[in-house]
């Protein structure tokens, strides 16, 4: 059965209709409280708690509303769109909190030599962490646990036996993956392996709130700031889910924000296997620049597409550089680095060396494993996205390449996208 092709149109273009426009040049004129308090308060409500911990979250709480209440190309519906999101977050703070009151021993459950896939995103990162996570040794973190990592109060199972954070993840997928050059682009369905960033969200931490909004100065404090108390947020947040579902299955985890942040990352997972994928940062790129552009586009007045760009492209160069910078504080023998073009059509020896380099020995049982979710996730599925980096971005891909020369020259990274393809 042949592959779909999609092709993003107009992205610089308003393609809304009439009606559309009209209904969110209505809404401007609803008030809207983009207040801290708005948010705890709404937080409250939905969970009927109110102990959040300690509040000095609420500090970057406030640099990421202002900053989105004061950008004038958003729309107001968006603005909602984003409150709705520090609420939803908030509220897993307070549910989390609750659990660790309840559950203090669940702050001692052991997390022991994760596997970390930490490649920048859109460079198969994903891709490569659920072929790992597919080994019955190893356990990786769903979407529907990075969600809600912690349940509602007084809520269990159903008599079907389905945790109630599965099935309201599910409806979020089948509501997500309407856009079909979205769901072809990042699946989000409630089993598949997640980004472990997520588990910085409800302290309103983590690179992951660029990606919800444009927040440079938001960028610029996580910058600026040692990461590593959020670090252990995250691996506090990670022993509660693991307390809720015990295992001796290894950690099998993802997060692109790693590869900038390898400091606190060593700090708190000392023992961590660190997997690094090195890909044509121009075909990242343009995945990521449409991903992201897509989103970006909906929820502007005018898209401005040209500062979108410049600040991905920026926003990677920092990435890699961060890396380069930091690599030699991996120790050697927990350190594995490899290409994109040696997973691609090698999937399954791929992931078999990282497990080797992690120290499991691969069986016919796990390439099995691995070959079983390759049978059940091919390669084109939901369609295959095609990008226009000129058209859709003004970007030319060879004079980009010269620009991550630094990198690509460093780890002989061979062009996937332009006509200098035998740099």
């Amino acid at each position: 059965m042949g592959v779909k092709v999609l092709r993003v149109e107009g992205m610089r273009d308003d393609t809304r209709d009439p009606a559309e426009r009209a209904a969110l040049e209505a809404d401007e004129a609803r008030p809207l409280d983009m207040s801290i308090d708005a948010v705890l308060e709404g937080a409250s409500r939905q969970t009927g708690l109110h102990d959040f911990g300690s509040l000095e979250f609420t500090q970057r709480l406030g640099l990421l509303l202002a900053e989105v209440e004061a950008d004038a190309n958003v729309w107001r519906t968006y603005k909602a769109t984003f409150v709705d999101q520090c609420v939803r977050a908030a509220a897993n703070r307070l549910l989390i909190q609750r659990y660790w009151d309840d559950h203090p021993a669940c702050l001692d459950a052991p997390i022991e030599r994760p596997i970390n896939v930490i490649a920048l995103p859109r460079s198969g990162s994903t891709h490569l962490e659920n072929l790992l996570a597919a080994d019955r040794r190893l356990r990786h973190l769903p979407v529907y646990l990075a969600a809600q990592p912690a349940p509602s109060v007084g809520e269990t199972a159903g008599p079907d036996g389905v945790d109630p954070r599965w099935t309201r993840s599910d409806a979020r997928w089948q509501r997500m993956s309407s856009n079909e050059i979205f769901a072809a682009m990042h699946e989000h369905s409630p089993d598949h392996a997640c980004g472990e960033n997520e588990l910085q969200v409800p302290d309103f931490a983590s690179y992951q709130w660029e990606w919800m909004a444009n927040v440079p100065g938001f960028r610029d404090h996580y910058l600026s700031h040692d990461q590593t108390p959020h670090y252990r947020y995250m691996k506090d947040v990670l022993r509660t889910i693991a307390w809720q579902f015990p295992s001796e299955q290894r950690w099998m985890l993802k997060s692109n924000q790693h590869s900038e942040q390898l400091i606190p990352l060593m700090t708190t997972y000392p023992d961590a296997t660190v997997v690094m994928i090195h890909r044509d940062p121009v075909a990242t790129l343009q995945s990521l620049l449409t991903m992201r552009g897509l989103a970006l586009k909906t929820s502007q007045k005018r898209p401005d597409i040209d500062a979108h760009v410049a600040y991905w492209v920026d926003r990677l160069e920092r990435m890699l550089r961060g890396y380069l910078r930091d690599r030699h504080l991996v120790p050697a023998g927990q350190l594995v680095e490899l290409r994109f073009d040696e997973i691609v059509g090698n999937d399954v020896q791929a992931a078999a060396g990282v497990l080797e380099r992690a120290g499991l020995t691969v069986t016919d049982e796990t390439r099995a494993d691995i070959e079983h979710y390759l049978a059940s996730h091919p390669r084109g599925k939901r369609g295959r996205v095609v990008y226009d980096l000129e058209g859709d971005f003004g970007l030319d891909a060879d004079e980009l390449r010269d620009r991550f020369a630094f990198y690509t020259d460093a780890f002989q990274i061979r062009p996937e996208v332009g006509k200098d393809r035998t740099r």
